[in-house]
């Protein structure tokens, strides 16, 4: 049987085709009165990051990283301009719908916002599914035309394949 949706997961890769993908999953948050959960998960690469070190330093490559974590966030909470246009995008969904955007404005939608860092990003997926006690995946992949290449990329296909929960796909076109 299959049980009211309570906590969705929606995994961002930054780009501008989230905005897409998050009106997906804010319209089924509000339809089934869900809390959403956004992720982005920088993936980590040991042989990158030793070269990095030994060419700048240690140092300056933790410094980067958390640069790099820090602008992560500031997109997600929406402290850059993309970031702003996808919440007058949300503001505008609601407006469409008839849905209170009192819901929107309180930011009572999103419950939680992760930057994580992983070797993996369907792992760290999965597992943040399991933590955070969540019933869907809301992702995105580059649309690929035929139904044999329709579980998207790598990451799709390996989250798909891992997940203890429904994954619900959307499709984009356009440039990452």
């Amino acid at each position: 049987m299959v049980g009211p949706t309570k906590n969705i997961l929606f995994a961002s890769d930054l780009s501008v085709n989230m905005r897409q993908v998050f009106e997906h999953a804010a319209f089924l948050a509000v339809c089934q009165n869900a809390n959403i959960i956004v992720i982005h998960v920088m993936e980590e690469n040991p042989r990158s990051e030793k070269r990095i070190q030994m060419a700048f330093g240690e140092q300056l490559y933790k410094n980067l990283r958390s640069e790099q974590r820090s602008k992560a966030r500031d997109i997600l909470i929406g402290k850059n301009v993309d970031a702003l246009k996808i919440r007058h995008a949300i503001a505008g969904f609601f407006e469409e719908t008839g849905q209170d955007n009192e819901v929107f404005e309180n930011n009572s939608l999103i419950s939680k916002i992760l930057v994580a860092e992983s070797r993996s990003i369907a792992d760290e997926l999965t597992s943040t599914v399991k933590e955070e006690n969540c019933d869907l995946i809301v992702m995105g992949c580059k649309q690929q035309g035929l139904l044999a290449e329709a579980m998207g990329d790598n990451i799709v296909r390996k989250v798909l394949k891992r997940s203890s929960v429904p994954v619900f796909v959307v499709p984009f076109q356009g440039e990452s």
